[in-house]
């Protein structure tokens, strides 16, 4: 009568009294006896029928009850109140992992040897809510794990890995505890689809690991740290260790799990559950799962305004582009595409020198649509392609995909600074060596995504005059932004610096033919200025800074933008 321990018309239990027996029973045999089980064998027998546990499991219940004063009780300190020996005792830890299955108690194990030789490892016993309620003569109702919805499936699921890696939990009864789990609930598409794959018991632990850590933690990655800490013992892992990151697992070889790839660059130590597998066996949540957490992923919220200034032609085109990438537009836009048999996928280009506002803009376009933004800084992970470039760039596109998979709104991929990779390429028949051939097939691969692209990509570029002509068509929106003429950079000096005069502004913009990064810069100094003097700079301090900002330049004329 595992449920209640409490008599029909609410009579008092007398479990703490049968445990004050057994202790004082105990104490006057000298220990676990024949004279002991002589006399305890009606109070057992009472904490037998309430809890379902055998008799000698009854034993090691009541005498861990007596002895729980707050704090973890070790294996020693149980074996000389009950007068036997730690090896002796050790051949009883089937009966304690009895007592964990049971919530009753749990067990602490410090020594991840546990798991070859009891007898090394450092083991303590507490005790759980469940225990306290029975003895405080509180009706416990056992939780069923039968016929669960899926959500109260997962948060078994939960409990279950949260148990076993804080090792409260045996490893033997964990995988005891998954199968009946799954066996209770074979009602649910999720658990036919889990136990349809044929999995030895350790992989499927694993896959439900997997499974916890995207549904109910909402982390969509996981390294070999969150999966180590299943086992007892890091030997035990390393087999498993070593098939993930040569890519033969089997939850790799099923694709029911992948690396992860951040900034285009696949990470073999983390790795996720494929955005086909959950969509196979999540089909009964109530929401899809979040994709929203990837790396680089910057919310248009969270995207300051900022105030642009660009020639009249540049002007227009940008207006353009923003009330198509307006989602009311955007849908439409690609639907009469798609229904004529069109690419629906958009890539722009934004040429023009350093400092003229071409990544700003780009975000400034996408808080104005109201689209996240994936930013992909090619120049700083070129390098990192080497070797494994075409399984890079496929992956960037890979994750791309399924961000926008998981969006309302498909976000925008921007390639910033995309020189590098968009470039003429080389003629094999005058560079054939390993890392052209890697470039060239890095380009290859990007004009073939951008090809079949169904999103929206922004790339950025210094040199428009160096890229290679196969990728002039796959861009949409080609917008150049060209350099200012001096009314608009008087305008940005006027939107820089607050309270600066006309002819102030008309004076520096004549004479700095200064691109906006340029101008803020030197907007930058005057507030750490005003900061430290507590007044603002003169003319004089403003051309100072200015000259400053000139250092080894010969040609300042670049365009501008303000914020």
């Amino acid at each position: 009568m595992e449920e209640s321990c409490i008599e029909a018309g609410g009579k008092k239990s007398e479990l703490f009294d049968h445990i004050k027996k057994i202790s004082e029973i105990n104490k006057q045999a000298g220990g676990l006896n024949d004279l002991f089980f002589e006399f305890a064998k009606p109070h057992l027998s009472f904490i037998c029928d309430n809890t379902g546990i055998s008799q000698i499991g009854a034993v090691f219940f009541a005498a861990l009850a007596h002895l729980y004063k707050g704090q973890f009780v070790d294996l020693d300190t149980l074996a000389r109140y009950l007068c036997i020996g730690c090896i002796e005792l050790v051949q009883y830890m089937d009966e304690f992992e009895t007592l964990s299955e049971k919530n009753l108690i749990y067990i602490h194990r410090s020594d991840s040897e546990f798991v070859f030789n009891y007898g090394h490892a450092i083991i303590s016993f507490g005790l759980c809510i469940k225990t306290f309620q029975l003895i405080k003569d509180k009706q416990y109702k056992a939780v069923s794990t039968k016929n669960l919805t899926i959500s109260d499936l997962f948060i078994h699921i939960e409990r279950l890995c949260q148990e076993r890696v804080q090792h409260r939990q045996a490893y033997n009864s964990t995988i005891k505890i998954m199968n009946n789990l799954l066996f209770d609930n074979k009602h649910l598409l999720f658990v036919q689809k889990v136990q349809n794959l044929d999995l030895s018991d350790d992989d499927k632990l694993v896959l439900l690991r997997f499974f916890h850590y995207t549904v109910t933690m909402e982390e969509p990655e996981m390294t070999f740290w969150h999966l180590e800490g299943l086992y007892d013992n890091p030997a035990q892992f390393n087999v498993i260790r070593r098939q993930l990151k040569r890519g033969s697992y089997i939850l790799l070889e099923k694709d029911l799990i992948e690396n992860t790839c951040s900034d285009g660059f696949s990470s073999t130590e983390s790795f996720r559950l494929t955005d086909s597998t959950k969509e196979e066996f999540l089909v009964e949540l109530d929401e899809p799962v979040s994709r929203a957490k990837f790396k680089g992923l910057k919310a248009a919220k969270d995207i300051s305004e900022k105030q642009l200034f660009y020639p009249e032609n540049t002007q227009q085109a940008i207006l353009e582009l923003s009330s198509l990438l307006r989602p009311e537009n955007f849908v439409e836009v690609q639907k009469r595409l798609s229904e004529n048999s069109m690419r629906s996928g958009f890539a722009c280009l934004f040429s023009g020198a350093p400092g003229t506002g071409k990544t700003e803009t780009a975000y400034q376009v996408a808080r104005a649509c109201g689209r996240d933004i994936m930013q992909v800084d090619i120049a700083s992970i070129k390098s990192k392609w080497f070797g494994d470039s075409e399984k890079q760039i496929k992956g960037l596109f890979d994750r791309y995909r399924a961000c926008a998979k998981g969006y309302e709104i498909t976000p925008i991929l921007l390639f910033n600074e995309a020189d590098a990779i968009i470039s003429k390429r080389q003629s094999m028949a005058e560079y054939n060596n390993g890392p052209r051939q890697t470039e060239n097939a890095i380009q290859n691969i990007l004009l073939q995504e951008i090809e079949d692209l169904n999103g929206i990509l922004i790339a950025t570029t210094n040199l428009a005059g160096n890229m290679d002509s196969a990728f002039e068509r796959r861009f949409l929106y080609k917008i150049e932004f060209e350099k200012p003429k001096v009314e608009t950079r008087m305008a940005i000096w006027r939107s820089m610096l607050s309270g600066f005069s006309d002819e102030d502004a008309w004076s520096l913009a004549g004479r700095f033919d200064f691109s906006g990064g340029q101008i803020e810069n030197i907007a930058r100094k005057t507030t750490v200025h005003r900061v430290l003097s507590g007044k603002p700079p003169s003319l004089e301090s403003l051309m100072q800074y200015c000259s400053e900002e000139c250092y080894g330049q010969r040609d300042n004329r670049k365009i501008g933008f303000a914020s």
